[in-house]
Parts: structure tokens; C-alpha cells; sequence
């Protein structure tokens, strides 16, 4: 048994030559001295093999002299193997390497730079994915699960966001199943920071807002024609509902025939008068549209049918579908009138030609005179001159392209004559 002890090394050939010693002084068998033996050695090549020296062997001094065994020799602190090379390695390197930190082995980094892929790139790659949310932030979900009052959604952190039921659209959501689906991929807008669980609270709501009044600013700055629908009506005027943002139209900027309870419902074509989305002001004109798109569709010399209006003392002003044009008193015939009221009334339906057009202000000037067959036509009998509005139109617009033609006719011919230092006709 002591041959045997004798071949053990390190911190556990104290202990088991120790105890060979005190059994040796009892009495037993062969047997049960060697059985323990066996067992013994097995112990003690296990325990040697990560154990550290004690300090007294470190140190170089003897065992005590009572235990009756030899000098322990000092040895190198016990190392352990690489589970890679099979070289010695210590416990700290072992932790180290197990833990993947730069103090690897050599051959753990040769390994690494033959894969193209250490841990420092392992670091760097998961570094990415560290989600850290702030509020204002858009990010990319998937709906994962529905809530009692809401949805969870899945947007990468720690844990899944939550999308409350009013924060789900501008519109009223009473069912947000009927809104979301699982598995939908859509964009949020963080609104409230992480809590103790990691959870951060989304909005779709705040990002429709926000998007709803970009895209108003950018119909107002190309100046363009929306339609919306007529929500209600109050004192002033009616609310508008356009893209979930609620607008002001005054009643003064209404469709022809005013404000009641039957336009509620009803879509009309409307402009934007005034954009403020710090206070929440959106005013918008239908008036505006109706002549804007009637003065796109108007042109000088063209025939209308109008109603009057009202009377002044210089005119007429004619409602041209929406449109107020000005028949000045001089334009009513070529006979000379002193009061508008001896030939038109209000309410009276008309038929005029356009003369001149104001696009930017709106105004059109108009003229029944050019509608006249003979001079005083419109003071005798005005029904007549609209009766035979189209033909006499026909017959004005002749009369002027041949007085035209007539003009450049003459012009050419003085260019002519004036020989080689004659200008062209269109610089005349």
C-alpha cells in the first residue's frame, strides 16, 4: 500500500500517506488494506488534478516529523487540460476560456481567426440588436396576441410592447380584432417609456395624426381640391371630417342654398383656408372650390346663364354658379339707362357674355349688349334677347374675327410697302 501511495503527486499524497501510516499501526487484512488502497488512489488522481499546492509545500518545508513520512517535495501549482489541445491549462484560464474572453488559448485563437468569426464579432453582431426605445421613436411590429383592452406587439425588446384600443386608429375602435389581425407587420409610435417589466406602450393613432396633417399642409401649399363630408352642423357653420382631422366651414364659405340639417352626410368639394396644427385649426371654404373650378371652365367671350343677384346703382351682380360676375350698367345695352331697375330685377334669369377675367381675384365682367340684335333690344324686351342669345353670340364672334382679320389684312399690306426695311407683321 505505501509502494502504491508513493506514485501519488500534489495535495492529496499528504492526506493518503497520512492515512496509510494510522492504518498500518491496526490490525487488517491484506484485503481490506488493498480494496482501500484502490480506492483510495482513484480518489486522489481526481482531486490532484485540480487542487492547488498548499502553501506549506509552496514553501518547501516538511511535513511534520510525527507522521513518520518523507519530505514532500515542492511542485508547480496542478493545472488542468484544454478540453481543445489536451495542454495544461489553469483554472483561471480555464474560466477564461469559458467564458470567451480575449485570454484564450493560442490555439483557441488560431481556431477563431480559421473560422473568420471570434468573440469580439460575436459581441460586436449582438450589439445591433440592443433595443433601446425613447418616446417619439417609430418602430416596426408584429401584432403577437389580443388583450382585453388592447393587443401586444412584438417589436424587438425586452418584452412585447402594448397597443391600447384607443391608440389603435383616429377612428373609434370598438372591436380591435376586427381592426388588427395576428401576425399583422405595421409601423407604432412609442408614447410611453419602458416600465419595471421592460414593456414600452405603442400609439398608430399619433402617427395617422401626424401623417394627416403633413399631407393637408402639402395639399394647401400645391393649392388643390379635397372633398370631405359634412359631419354636423352649429352656429357658425358645420364641421368637415377629412382623413380623421376635423374642419371648420364657416357658413359664409357654404355651398349655394346654405346649411341645414339635410347636408349633413353629403360630400362637397372644399378648399383649405387656413392650416395651424399647433392649434389645432383647420377652416376650409367651399365657395372657394365651386368658383375655382368654375373659373377654370370660364373664358372671355364665352356664354352664361345667370341669376341676378343684387342691384346697385353702377349694375348687376350675377350668380353664375356660384360664381359673381358684374354687369356693369354700361354693358346692359347700347341705349343709354339711368336706373338698373327699369330692366332687371332680382331673381331674374339671364343669359350675358363673359368679357373680361380676374382668375386670381375671382371677377368676371359681363355684357348683355353684345347679345343685342338691334341697339335698345335688352330696354324693350329682354326676354327676346335671351331667346335669341346663341344665334347673336354666333353672330358677335364672327363679326370680330372678321374685323380681326381685317386688321391683319391692312398691316400686312403697310409692311409691304414699306420695302426692304419693313418690319414682320408680328413685331407690327
Amino acid at each position: 500500500g505505501r509502494s502504491a501511495f508513493s506514485s501519488i503527486q500534489g495535495p492529496a499524497a499528504t492526506f493518503l500517506m497520512a492515512a496509510a501510516h494510522r492504518t498500518a499501526a491496526r490490525p487488517c487484512s491484506a484485503m481490506r488494506l488493498s480494496v482501500a488502497a484502490v480506492g483510495v488512489v482513484a480518489l486522489a488522481s481526481t482531486v490532484s488534478a485540480f487542487a492547488p499546492a498548499p502553501a506549506w509545500q509552496l514553501a518547501g518545508k516538511a511535513l511534520p516529523s510525527g507522521l513518520g513520512l518523507r519530505k514532500a517535495a515542492c511542485t508547480q501549482p496542478s493545472m488542468a487540460v484544454s478540453p481543445i489541445t489536451g495542454e495544461p491549462m489553469s483554472k483561471f484560464d480555464l474560466m477564461r476560456f469559458k467564458f470567451g474572453r480575449e485570454t484564450a488559448s493560442k490555439e483557441v485563437e488560431k481556431q477563431q481567426q480559421v473560422a473568420g468569426f471570434d468573440y469580439s464579432d460575436f459581441e460586436t453582431a449582438i450589439s445591433k440588436f440592443d433595443c433601446s426605445f425613447q418616446v417619439g421613436d417609430t418602430v416596426v411590429g408584429q401584432v403577437v396576441q389580443y388583450e382585453q383592452n388592447g393587443a401586444l406587439v412584438d417589436v424587438g425588446g425586452k418584452s412585447s410592447a402594448f397597443l391600447n384600443s384607443a391608440e389603435a386608429s383616429m377612428q373609434r375602435v370598438e372591436d380591435i380584432e376586427e381592426y388588427l389581425s395576428i401576425g399583422d407587420n405595421r409601423e407604432f409610435q412609442i408614447i410611453g417609456g419602458e416600465d419595471e417589466n421592460g414593456q414600452v406602450k405603442l400609439s398608430i393613432r399619433r402617427l395617422e395624426f401626424a401623417r394627416a396633417w403633413e399631407r393637408v399642409r402639402q395639399i394647401q401649399e400645391e393649392d388643390c381640391t379635397i372633398t370631405a363630408e359634412i359631419m354636423s352642423i352649429n352656429r357658425g357653420g358645420a364641421l368637415v371630417n377629412f382623413e380623421g382631422l376635423r374642419g371648420f366651414l364657416p357658413g359664409s364659405h357654404a355651398p349655394q342654398g346654405g346649411l341645414n340639417e339635410d347636408a349633413v352626410g353629403t360630400i362637397v368639394p372644399l378648399k383649405f383656408l387656413e392650416v395651424d396644427q399647433a392649434k389645432n385649426r383647420l377652416v376650409v371654404s367651399n365657395r372657394r372650390a365651386v368658383v375655382e373650378s368654375r373659373l377654370t371652365n370660364l373664358e372671355p367671350g364665352q356664354l352664361i346663364t345667370g341669376i341676378v343677384r343684387s342691384l346697385k346703382p353702377y349694375g348687376a351682380f350675377v350668380d353664375i354658379g356660384g360664381v359673381s360676375g358684374l354687369l356693369h350698367i354700361s354693358q346692359i345695352s347700347h341705349d343709354h339707362i339711368s336706373d338698373v331697375s327699369k330692366v332687371l330685377q332680382e331673381g331674374m334669369e339671364i343669359k350675358a357674355m363673359i368679357l373680361t377675367q380676374d382668375k386670381e381675384k375671382g371677377r368676371f365682367s359681363l355684357s348683355t349688349k353684345t347679345l343685342e340684335a338691334e341697339p335698345g333690344d335688352m330696354v324693350r324686351n329682354p326676354d327676346t334677347v335671351k331667346e335669341n342669345a346663341e344665334a347673336t353670340a354666333e353672330r358677335y364672334h364672327q363679326r370680330v374675327k372678321a374685323e380681326q382679320e381685317a386688321r391683319d389684312q391692312a398691316a400686312s399690306e403697310l409692311v409691304a410697302g414699306l420695302g426692304p426695311y419693313a418690319l414682320s407683321t408680328g413685331e407690327v
